[in-house]
């Protein structure tokens, strides 16, 4: 298996995630109990056996590993060694695989010392749909180009919520669907106007979604102006992805608003 440092071709680094998700999707379909495991809160047998053959596989390719199921402690890591560090989710919508609901993914964001460098989100329970991006490359749904939607008025939008927005929120409709990762990556391929987090995730439910919607032309911000990249699993932070300027200024609003 090749290993990668920060040398290698970033197309390459796509091509191996693409590896990693396929391994992922065939344990996934070889997963047939969802139980608790009670060793972490909210945590299934299929993410701990789904991490299990994600993380060897990254770890045989060199990449440090961040991941939601198994890290336990924040990493020291600068790539200043010429390493990269993989931010994994092995199953981004848990919940919804353990209750048959078809909206769940693996997603993978490799980081150098400049930060976000090469994401992939795949959609695992059907549709295979997988959303890609490379740093100043651009992104792409399947291959085919992705670009957000024309801003429209924040009355005419359709918002994706992590969380229960104010009853008389701005937009049109809501949605709220129970997996980060691929609910953020509708904005950067233009099903959704904007995204934002009311209540809170970690680094590794939207960081390859975030650069996939910024290389897709989206706006991404955090609620309270902390830093989105961070190394410690315990973190939170609430991000805020929007078509432009005034859907962006409209879920800040927004958040203000329910903040108090």
């Amino acid at each position: 298996m090749a290993r990668f440092g920060v040398d290698s071709d970033d197309r390459d680094i796509l091509a191996f995630l693409h590896h990693v998700v396929d391994a992922a999707a065939d344990t996934l379909d070889e997963t047939g109990a969802w139980e608790f495991t009670g060793e972490r809160e909210g945590q299934y047998s299929g993410d701990v056996a789904v991490d299990e053959v994600v993380v060897d596989m990254c770890e045989a390719a060199g990449l440090v590993v961040l991941s939601e199921e198994s890290t336990g402690s924040p990493l020291h890591w600068t790539g200043d060694d010429g390493t990269l560090l993989v931010v994994v989710d092995p199953v981004d919508g848990s919940t919804n695989a353990s209750r048959g609901l078809p909206w769940f993914a693996t997603a993978l964001c490799v980081v150098d010392a400049d930060g976000p460098r090469v994401g992939l989100v795949a959609e695992q329970s059907g549709s295979e749909t997988r959303y890609g991006a490379i740093r100043g490359a651009g992104a792409n749904v399947d291959g085919n180009r992705a670009r957000v939607a024309p801003e429209t008025a924040p009355s005419a939008a359709v918002v994706g919520v992590n969380g229960v927005p104010p009853r008389d929120h701005p937009w049109w409709q809501v949605r709220a669907m129970g997996s980060a990762a691929l609910d953020v990556c509708l904005v950067g391929c233009g099903a959704l106007d904007g995204w934002v987090d009311f209540h809170g995730h970690g680094v590794w439910d939207y960081l390859a979604a975030l650069l996939f919607c910024e290389e897709a032309g989206a706006m991404v911000a955090e609620a309270d102006d902390s830093e989105l990249f961070v190394l410690d699993p315990s973190a939170r932070r609430r991000p805020v992805v929007a078509s432009g300027p005034e859907m962006m200024e409209s879920l800040l609003a927004t958040l203000r608003r329910v903040d108090g």
